[in-house]
C-alpha cells in the first residue's frame, strides 16, 4: 500500500511539473529524441515546434525528383491539453533554397485539445496513424492540413479557423467531426475525401465554404449551419444524401454538376442568394425540379 501511494505521488509531482509552466520548445523535441512520451496541460510553448530536428527521420527514394523529401518519425505519443504555442508549430517544412521537403509521421497519438496555435500551424503532408484530436482549439493563422492524412476518427468539434482551414485534398479514413466549428475566413476542404461520417452541424462560415469536388460517401451532415458568403458544392458527391435542415444560406449556392443519389433534407432551409443548379443530378434525374418541389 505504501508503495503504491508513493507511486501516485511521484506520479502526480511528475504531471505538475508541465501543468501550468512555460515550456522550451525545444525541450520537447529532445524528449521526443529520447523516446520519451510528450504530455503537457496548461502549458505555453515558447519558441518554434521544428520537428526537423527530431533525428529520425529518412529520405525518400525519388528518382526523377530532384527535390529531397524527408520523412520525419515520431513515434512517442503527444498530448497538449490547454496548451499556447507562441511559435510556430512546423509538421511540414518546403525549402525552395535547398529543395528539401519535410513533413511529419505520427505513429502514436497526437492530441491537441483546447490548445492555441498563435502563429504557424503547418500539418501539410502529415499522417495521424493513431488517434487525434483538435477540438476546441484556436487557430490564429492558416490551419495547414492540406494533403494530410488522418487514418482514425478525427475532431475539429468547437474549434476557430481565424485564417483560411485549409483541408484540400485531405484523407479522412474514420469520422470526422467538425461541429460548431467557426470559420472566419475561407474553409478549403476541395478534393478532400471522406471515407466515413462528415459531420458539420453547427457550423459558422463566415467566409466562402469550397466543398467542390469533396465526396460524401454517407450522409452529408449541415444541420444548422450558416453559410454567410458562397457556399460552393460543385462536382460534390452525396452518396448517401444530405441534410441541410435549418440552415442558412446567405448568399450564393453553387451546385453546378452536383450528384445527390438519396434524398436531400431541406427542412427550414434558408436561401438568401442566387442558386445555381444546373447540371445537378437526383438519382439521375434533375435536381432543380427537386428544388422547386421540396423548398
Amino acid at each position: 500500500m505504501k508503495k503504491l501511494i508513493f507511486s501516485m505521488v511521484i506520479m502526480l509531482s511528475a504531471g505538475l511539473i508541465y501543468s501550468g509552466t512555460i515550456v522550451n520548445a525545444n525541450d520537447i523535441i529532445k524528449k521526443i529524441n529520447s523516446g520519451k512520451e510528450v504530455v503537457y496541460s496548461n502549458a505555453t510553448i515558447k519558441g518554434d515546434l521544428d520537428f526537423r530536428k527530431v533525428d529520425d527521420k529518412t529520405r525518400k527514394k525519388e528518382f526523377f525528383n530532384k527535390n529531397k523529401t524527408y520523412t520525419i518519425h515520431v513515434r512517442v505519443p503527444v498530448r497538449f491539453s490547454n496548451c499556447t504555442f507562441d511559435g510556430d508549430f512546423i509538421a511540414y517544412f518546403s525549402d525552395e533554397i535547398k529543395d528539401e521537403l519535410y513533413n511529419v509521421k505520427f505513429y502514436k497519438d497526437a492530441i491537441f485539445t483546447n490548445s492555441v496555435f498563435k502563429e504557424k500551424a503547418a500539418f501539410k503532408y502529415v499522417k495521424f496513424l493513431e488517434d487525434s484530436d483538435f477540438k476546441k482549439s484556436i487557430f490564429k493563422e492558416e490551419a495547414l492540413f492540406k494533403y494530410s492524412i488522418f487514418y482514425n476518427e478525427i475532431s475539429f468539434a468547437g474549434s476557430t479557423f481565424e485564417r483560411d482551414a485549409n483541408f484540400k485534398y485531405t484523407k479522412f479514413k474514420d469520422d470526422a467531426i467538425f461541429t460548431d466549428c467557426v470559420y472566419k475566413r475561407v474553409a478549403n476542404y476541395k478534393y478532400s475525401d471522406f471515407e466515413e461520417e462528415s459531420i458539420f452541424t453547427g457550423c459558422t462560415f463566415k467566409d466562402e465554404a469550397n466543398f467542390k469536388y469533396t465526396k460524401f460517401p454517407e450522409t452529408g451532415m449541415f444541420e444548422g449551419s450558416k453559410f454567410m458568403r458562397e457556399a460552393n458544392f460543385k462536382y460534390a458527391q452525396f452518396k448517401r444524401g444530405v441534410t441541410f435542415k435549418d440552415v442558412l444560406f446567405g448568399d450564393d449556392v453553387n451546385f453546378k454538376y452536383t450528384k445527390f443519389r438519396s434524398d436531400v433534407n431541406l427542412k427550414n432551409t434558408k436561401f438568401e442568394g442566387d442558386i445555381d443548379s444546373k447540371y445537378a443530378k437526383m438519382n439521375g434525374s434533375s435536381f432543380t425540379r427537386y428544388l422547386l418541389n421540396n423548398r
